[in-house]
């Protein structure tokens, strides 16, 4: 409850005076003629209120020395239950949210209407109305059954009440979600652990002629045994050559004895997400060739992350990554001086993390700062070795550095090799 009313608090600081912030859960999306794409509720609406529900709506009023909350959700209806399943009461989303004020979604334009006119309560008119103006965000259908988006909703506002200005309500809330709190900080924590235990489970299983996609499907059914933990994304399971693609999406090969094997995969917690990426030897022995590209890419994975401090930007973290990965493949020599590095590594080294894998920012060049959670991911890629290295970890900027929250996730050479054997046994 604290953790929830802290983040709408921080919002309601960012909010002028005389404004209204309005956040959808959003709608589910048409998949093809009669079908619809599983629901996935708007991530910044789901942070203030902790409710995965469609057609819910947020709705923050901020006045001069007032500030009120209320939240929307459907009625009650027996028929839509016995297609679609339970929806939450009114109670139920009030326990779930810690907001008091719960109507219903049918009430929403009504409300709204008598906010921007000046007729709710003691608030006075509002000059400000923030949106998530996030293309493709809808919320809800059109009288000819096309969608109705955000950018809908704020052409129609803004019509009716030219006077009434309407800004990204999104930005408001990325700045709150950008810097974690030690709740948060530690749901990742836990989604990692988790991780780490999925991770041991499919070594323990691991051995030539698997076929990738077995292993990615080993993962998620693990996971769903485990209180139906959910993935952060789609695991990638890529062995020898497939590595070189960075996302990887067939999963039809088999794993050769003496490939390498790359896993970029998480669970959630509360749907805080973990994304790890590590590389072992199918055959549980690196061979020199393997042997040298792993040990460029995880001294730089080190000496990134000692490196990462507030103030830096993730573009400063990759200029710093295209660098020492450069110098490590000549010292190595992996490559001639000569060569572009970027042809052997091609993405950046870090994003942010939290309720999405790939988490809100404000772009690759805003400073870190303290509370930031961010991964550190070089990778190497030989598309002519069939070999790919990617070595990911998870961490939080603190005042003094970066503290890895993966540690426990095997990636020395020793290590592995060690492990590997004694999964053999």
């Amino acid at each position: 409850m604290d953790e929830l009313i802290r983040r709408r608090n921080e919002v309601f600081k960012l909010m002028k005076e005389n404004s209204a912030l309005v956040l959808h859960a959003t709608v589910t999306k048409v998949s093809s003629e009669d079908e619809e794409l599983p629901f996935v509720t708007n991530t910044s609406f789901y942070y203030l209120t902790n409710i995965r529900q469609e057609n819910s709506v947020l709705l923050l009023i901020k006045g001069i020395g007032e500030e009120l909350t209320y939240l929307f959700v459907d009625e009650y209806s027996e028929l839509k239950e016995k297609w679609t399943g339970r929806r939450l009461t009114t109670k139920e989303a009030r326990d779930i949210s810690h907001i008091e004020n719960v109507l219903t979604s049918n009430t929403l334009e009504a409300t709204l209407d008598s906010v921007l006119n000046g007729h709710f309560g003691d608030i006075g008119s509002i000059n400000t109305l923030y949106l998530d103006l996030t293309p493709e965000t809808k919320i809800g259908t059109k009288k000819d059954g096309e969608p109705y988006f955000t950018k809908d909703l704020a052409a129609d506002i803004k019509a009716v009440f030219p006077y009434v200005a309407i800004k990204n309500g999104k930005d408001l809330v990325t700045t709150v979600r950008l810097v974690k709190s030690e709740y948060e900080i530690d749901l990742i924590k836990k989604a990692i652990e988790a991780t780490n235990t999925g991770i041991m489970h499919l070594l323990s299983n691991l051995h030539g002629g698997q076929y990738e996609w077995e292993v990615s499907d080993d993962f998620a059914y693990y996971g769903r045994k485990d209180n139906r933990r959910e993935l952060s994304f789609p695991s990638i399971i890529a062995g020898g050559v497939n590595a070189t693609c960075l996302h990887y999406p067939q999963q039809n090969d088999r794993l050769g004895d003496n490939d390498l094997v790359l896993f970029d995969l998480g669970y959630r917690e509360e749907n805080y997400c973990a994304d790890i990426s590590r590389t072992y030897p199918v055959n549980g022995k690196f061979n020199d060739t393997q042997r040298k590209v792993y040990e460029a890419v995880l001294n730089c994975n080190k000496a990134v992350i000692e490196y990462a401090h507030v103030g830096l930007s993730c573009k400063d973290l990759n200029d710093f990554t295209i660098e020492f990965l450069r110098k490590e493949c000549i010292r190595l020599k992996l490559m001639d001086p000569s060569d572009d590095i970027r042809k052997y590594y091609y993405h950046g080294v870090s994003h942010y993390l939290g309720i999405d894998t790939h988490d809100v920012s404000f772009g690759r060049d805003k400073p870190l700062e303290v509370g930031n959670v961010i991964t550190v991911e070089p990778g190497l890629y030989f598309k002519e070795l069939g070999i790919g290295v990617r070595i990911e970890d998870n961490v939080v900027i603190r005042d003094w550095g970066a503290e890895v929250l993966s540690p426990q996730i095997k990636k020395e050479i020793k290590d592995i090799e060690k492990l590997m054997a004694t999964k053999a046994r």
